[in-house]
């Protein structure tokens, strides 16, 4: 199984490296990691073999084809997607206001940031470096603690004074794509509702791609601002 030994001695493993054990039950492992982390802020406890917790919210233990999730004093078995509604009802109700992702943060202003990729939280972003460059001295580390396809000793010693102006190598492709679209009326990729499909709809990730044992910093820090879709989503679902 591939894994990652941070320096402070956490093992993180891609969630990919499950596939083989959950088998069947991995697209909803996949989904439920990826909601836990853009919704709540929890660090993430992992073995580096079958449990999976989020500190004070939720466990998941991996299974043979499957896994369980507890929630408080509710237990779930899940074997597919269909048994995710329930978790994330209990997790609504368990999770206290500390717990739960500041809405400030799940929010975007279109006419800003059209692809819903919210530049001002992006670690490398010039506001967020006024101080010593303290967004660029963090990047390179949590960038290589949430995404396994680094080079080895990337954020060990790399570190640039290079910022970020905002909309700049993330946005090229959408705003090129949108000034084609502005004469139909469609100023941003909600409008434009392609933007699951699109590859000119930024640089999202999806949040569950990332490592398993990160922290809720590395979430909010490297995650977060590049969620796009998950973004835009909820607007779409707030407008319905």
């Amino acid at each position: 199984m591939l894994q990652l030994t941070t320096s402070d001695g956490r093992i993180l493993t891609p969630p990919k490296e499950l596939k083989p054990l959950l088998r069947g039950a991995y697209p909803a492992f996949f989904k439920l990691l990826g909601y836990i982390r853009f919704f709540y802020t929890a660090d993430e406890l992992w073995d580096a073999k079958a449990s999976l917790r989020f500190k004070q919210l939720a466990s998941i233990t991996l299974e043979d084809n499957a896994f369980t999730v507890c929630v408080a004093e509710e237990s779930f078995h899940v074997i597919d997607e269909a048994q995710l509604e329930a978790v994330y009802a209990a997790l609504k109700k368990a999770a206290v206001p500390a717990q739960r992702r500041p809405a400030d943060q799940l929010a975007v202003d279109l006419d800003m940031y059209p692809s819903g990729i919210r530049c001002d939280m992006c670690q490398l972003y010039k506001l967020n470096n006024l101080d010593d460059f303290a967004g660029n001295r963090k990047f390179p580390v949590m960038d290589r603690n949430c995404y396994y396809g680094v080079e080895k000793g990337w954020g060990e010693t790399q570190f640039s004074t290079w910022t970020c102006e905002g909309k700049e190598g993330c946005y090229d492709k959408t705003l090129v794509c949108l000034a084609k679209k502005k004469k139909k009326g469609i100023y941003n990729c909600l409008e434009c509702g392609k933007y699951r499909t699109c590859d000119k709809c930024g640089v999202g990730h999806n949040p569950s791609e990332c490592n398993l044992g990160i922290t809720a910093e590395e979430v909010t820090c490297l995650i977060i601002p590049y969620c796009e879709v998950e973004r835009l989503d909820l607007l779409r679902d707030a407008g319905q």
